[in-house]
């Protein structure tokens, strides 16, 4: 029984000191986790008090930087941009673009200012110089203008001799006079009579002319009803969006409007009218149709001066949106300068932007098809060298006139179609000359780009897959 006892309380002592054990264990796991928390809470809690004060410091610093700039403390960011691009545009109009800041645009106004300074002492040692020449100079005019003085009294008395002579003469030559005035007053009335009845004329002329002129407009407005894009007054389409460093332009004509791939376009400004002989900005080909109204082009040539922008005016003789324009060809076709006849090319040019060709002329005087019309546009290319042929070339031109054919040149033509001949670009150098170079050169030559940018600039795409305004957005938010 007593041994029975003992291995009872044996055991129970072992569980005791089992769960003695565990109990100390599992509280020394929660003490040292406990321990851990508690430090990373004061550690929390520090670099919250810290980045607190770095706020506090920063905002005060911002306030303080607000006050030397001179807006209020309440002025938000973009308010002092906006008062920014105002001050540099009033006050730093001629700095360049990268000085203007504040610091530097006061450095230039102080150096420029102090060197007009320089210049008006300058200036004004001059004048004083120039003041203390002329007193030499008045005093030697006092002398001569007493020796002049004598001299004037000897002619007066002179003079006043060759004047009773003269008066003498006078009266001789008014009797004259008399004579011929009685005979200029004759030829006078006849030359009035004569003057009268041309006037009649002319205003019969004129009156004839006026009855034509209103008689052409009326013309005019007829044709303009009947066909709106008669001229090329119309724009095909506009710039919607642009990415000068990807040479690459967005435009608002697409798959729905009837464009194709590897169709040119000429393109002018936004206020220009189109068509007619001012002098084209710049041209693009398409390369890519994105959508129903949507299309991406690369630019072929701009102005480094004047570049293409954001609703620029695109248009081309080649296509009309929804419809496939027809042409005539006379003459000899040399695109590229080269002395031979280039016509396939441009027959290729028509063929790829969804045209058609409706009759030609060929060097030897050959017509295939003829003209109607619904034939847009004659191309013309230089008249033939064979006197042979040139009636086959009237021939084309008379047609052309009776059916109201407009008659383009090529250089016309192609300006407004922006062809550009591809064995070779311009490089346009900042003075604005041009040089012609190799066209395997990248980009016409241009510098390009290692790509490493800094974190100022971000990289803008094009719209039209992000929802309407995202252009808008993209571009505001790549200039800061």
């Amino acid at each position: 029984m007593a041994s029975s006892e003992n291995q009872g309380l044996q055991i129970a002592l072992i569980i005791f000191v089992m769960l003695t054990i565990v109990l100390s264990v599992t509280t020394f796991v929660f003490f040292r986790q406990y321990e851990d928390a508690d430090i990373r809470a004061r550690k929390d809690h520090d670099d919250a008090a810290k980045a607190t004060t770095n706020l506090n410091t920063a905002v005060v610093e911002m306030n303080e930087m607000k006050k030397i700039i001179g807006v209020s403390e309440q002025a938000k960011i973009d308010e002092i941009k906006t008062t920014h691009a105002e001050d540099m545009k009033q006050y730093a109009a001629a700095i360049p673009d990268e000085k203007k800041l504040y610091r530097p645009a006061l450095e230039i106004t102080y150096n420029t200012l102090h060197e007009k300074d320089l210049e008006l002492a300058s200036a004004r040692a001059e004048i004083q110089a120039e003041k203390d020449e002329r007193a030499k100079v008045e005093a030697a005019k006092q002398a001569q203008v007493a020796a002049a003085e004598q001299k004037q009294k000897q002619a007066e008395e002179a003079l006043m001799e060759a004047t009773k002579v003269f008066e003498t003469e006078r009266n001789k030559k008014n009797e004259e006079l008399a004579g011929i005035k009685s005979q200029l007053d004759e030829k006078l009335a006849a030359l009035t009579e004569l003057e009268d009845q041309k006037k009649k004329e002319v205003e019969a002329l004129t009156a004839e002319r006026t009855h034509l002129e209103q008689i052409n407009k009326g013309l005019k407005n007829t044709i303009t009803e009947l066909d709106p894009t008669s001229g090329f007054e119309v724009a095909d389409g506009k710039i919607v969006w642009v990415n000068q460093k990807a040479r690459s332009v967005w435009i608002n004509v697409g798959q729905a409007d009837g464009l194709q791939r590897q169709v040119t376009f000429s393109v002018v400004g936004s206020g220009e009218e189109v068509g007619g002989d001012q002098k084209t900005k710049g041209r693009i080909e398409v390369t890519e149709i994105l959508g129903p109204h949507f299309a991406q082009a690369r630019i072929l040539e701009d102005e480094l001066f004047d570049p293409i922008v954001q609703d620029d005016k695109i248009f081309t003789p080649l296509w009309q949106p929804g419809r496939a324009e027809s042409f005539a060809f006379v003459g000899k076709f040399d695109l590229d300068g080269d002395g031979t006849d280039d016509r396939e090319m441009l027959r290729d040019l028509v063929r790829m932007s969804g045209g058609r060709i409706d009759a030609e002329v060929s060097l030897d005087g050959k017509q295939t098809g003829e003209l109607t019309m619904n034939t847009r546009y004659l191309v013309e290319g230089s008249p033939p060298d064979d006197k042979a042929i040139e009636g086959a070339f009237s021939k084309m031109h008379d047609e052309a006139n009776r059916l109201g054919v407009r008659v383009l040149t090529l250089a016309k033509f192609l300006d407004h179609v922006g062809w550009k001949d591809p064995k070779q670009t311009l490089k346009f150098g900042r003075r604005g000359n041009a040089e012609r170079v190799p066209a395997d050169q990248p980009d016409g030559g241009r510098a390009i780009s290692s790509g490493n940018v800094t974190d100022r600039f971000r990289v803008r795409r094009p719209p039209g897959k992000r929802g309407p305004g995202a252009a808008t957005e993209e571009v505001k938010s790549s200039a800061y």
